[in-house]
């Protein structure tokens, strides 16, 4: 997956996370829904301006964004994994474990 295609489905993923829809998104970022629509398919090049209105309204960080290996952003991560572990139980964690593990091969199989 190109660069462009990767930016615009993390852009996605962080709207339906916020449970925004695309036209509400458009209207923040002020730029057309089938701009923000080409965006989120890796169909064009976002501007810096957008850019930036974009992470402001998606409360994202702009690594994030672009890049989601970048060291900052893979501790984070690794922080909001730990976070969502400490409460469990050792047979929840278990539980997950092998969630995690049978859905990182259900994306690998499926690229």
């Amino acid at each position: 997956m190109d660069n462009l295609k990767q930016i615009g489905s993390r852009i996605k993923k962080a709207r339906k996370d916020k449970n925004i829809s695309q036209i509400d998104f458009a209207d923040m970022v002020q730029i057309s829904t089938s701009h923000l629509s080409d965006i989120e398919n890796g169909k064009t090049n976002i501007g810096l301006d957008i850019f930036i209105r974009i992470t402001e309204s998606l409360q994202v960080s702009a690594d994030w964004l672009l890049q989601s290996n970048v060291p900052d952003v893979s501790k984070i991560q690794n922080n909001e994994l730990t976070e969502l572990l400490s409460d469990c139980t050792s047979a929840e964690k278990q539980a997950i474990i092998k969630m995690v593990a049978d859905m990182k091969s259900a994306l690998r199989t499926n690229k």
